[in-house]
């Protein structure tokens, strides 16, 4: 049978007598050949002449995969929105100033041969809001005039309790109310499990994330109920303060131009405080505390691995864990809270009232001088500092504290420069007087 099977057909005949399937014969080596005998699969490649020469060259190091974060586009957001912030701060508050001057000069005799002050235009808005409480409250009267007299009686009395510390405070810590009632909605949303990766991702910076406007969304986020309602107080009494010193150097300058209302200057201040002590704590992380993280994942030994099989699930459990680099498990810092802003603000109060003393209400304690207070909280963020502690965010308090000094100095000058330049068309007194009716007779008409 032997000489039988070398004589067989190259035709293989399926069970069919239809249906015949050619088996070709190859007479010459091809490639496919050659990479069956090799027994090398069809998918696999042969590589390059340049592949095998790039396999010879040294591979990077690990420092010189892993790159530290960014820093260049965060500075350039933080000084072109602090940039445009006062630009436009400052033509608001020029509109403002020349709409309350004009309607000043026009309703009383005593403003048509001088232009209004600024504590004049500040008591004017004060009591214009004030009748625009008044309105309300009768709208209000109106709309529950056919309530029950005991429900109505309540409804106006608790508009009345708001209503007037909103009217007998500065119109700026309103403001930092506002601000502080932004904050209390952002901490309720990050305690919803459908927002919380939104906060997490678009209102706390990561300075690992490449992103530039979370340094300013996360000015208004906070995580923890302690830390909003603390941050909350602090910019209402701080702040207020430090608006009024701006207003009393808007004032006293002579050659200053006029202000109707210190707010869109409070504001202008708060963001970008806020901007820079974020940027300082991001550029702090980037350059020492990011590259210290990645020398010691250099430097931590491997995982030590276990030899002997584990036999029973008792000793899975009970079997010592190997021991990891310290800073392996430190992940990157989230930037919340605004604390750099109070941090600015209580900088520029401690400078420009040096003789303020500081006391709390809740618990209450004995007064002790702003510049001493501030001073120590600063040995304390140093100190923090230096014992890498990661409770507070100790590089965006001092940030905060270098803004209020810096601002202090050259803030009320910088904010004249950017009215001056945001005139426009509008005159240099802000103002336009009416003309003055001479009223007495003329001797040689007689």
């Amino acid at each position: 049978m032997a000489w039988y099977a070398h004589l067989r057909s190259p035709f293989k005949f399926s069970s069919s007598p239809w249906h015949i399937r050619p088996r070709l014969l190859s007479f010459s080596p091809s490639l496919t050949n050659r990479a069956t005998e090799s027994r090398i699969p069809w998918f696999t490649s042969i590589p390059s002449f340049r592949q095998q020469l790039a396999r010879t060259n040294k591979l990077p190091s690990f420092r010189e995969r892993v790159r530290c974060p960014s820093v260049r586009n965060q500075v350039l957001f933080a000084g072109l929105t602090s940039f445009v912030l006062f630009s436009m701060a400052a033509g608001t508050t020029n509109d403002e100033t020349f709409v309350w001057s004009v309607r000043l000069s026009l309703s009383a005799p005593a403003w048509r041969t001088r232009p209004p002050t600024n504590d004049e235009m500040r008591r004017a808005r004060y009591y214009s809001f004030g009748k625009t409480l008044q309105q309300r409250l009768v709208l209000i009267k109106d709309a529950i005039d056919e309530w029950p007299q005991t429900v109505k009686a309540l409804a106006i009395w608790a508009y009345i309790q708001v209503a007037q510390p909103v009217l007998d405070n500065a119109e700026t810590k309103r403001w930092c109310w506002a601000i502080g009632a932004v904050n209390g909605l952002l901490y309720l949303a990050w305690h919803f499990p459908r927002t919380k990766p939104l906060m997490r991702a678009r209102f706390a910076h990561n300075p690992l994330s490449g992103f530039s406007y979370t340094m300013l969304t996360s000015l208004f986020s906070h995580r923890s109920l302690v830390h909003v309602v603390v941050n909350s107080m602090l910019l209402a009494s701080f702040g207020a303060a430090a608006s009024q010193y701006f207003f009393e150097e808007q004032s006293n300058g002579p050659d200053n131009l006029r202000e109707a209302t210190p707010r869109w200057h409070f504001l202008a201040f708060f963001i970008s405080a806020g901007l820079f002590s974020n940027l300082v704590s991001h550029g702090a992380f980037a350059r020492i505390t990011y590259p210290r993280l990645v020398a010691r994942l250099r430097a931590a030994p491997p995982p030590a691995k276990s030899t002997s099989p584990t036999r029973s699930f008792l000793a899975q459990v009970l079997r010592s864990k190997p021991s990891r680099a310290p800073a392996a498990d430190a992940g990157a810092p989230l930037f919340l809270g605004a604390s750099g802003v109070v941090y600015a603000c209580m900088t520029v109060c401690a400078l420009a009232y040096p003789d303020a003393a500081l006391a709390l209400k809740m618990p209450p304690t004995f007064p002790v001088p702003i510049g001493f207070a501030v001073g120590s909280l600063v040995a304390l963020d140093i100190v923090g500092i230096w014992q890498a502690w990661s409770r507070f965010n100790h590089w965006a308090h001092l940030g905060g504290v270098v803004f209020g000094v810096l601002y202090w100095a050259y803030g009320p000058p910088v904010w004249e420069f950017f009215r001056e330049a945001s005139l426009g068309g509008l005159p240099p007194s802000l103002t336009i007087l009416p003309p003055v009716t001479n009223q007495k007779e003329d001797p040689e008409s007689t």
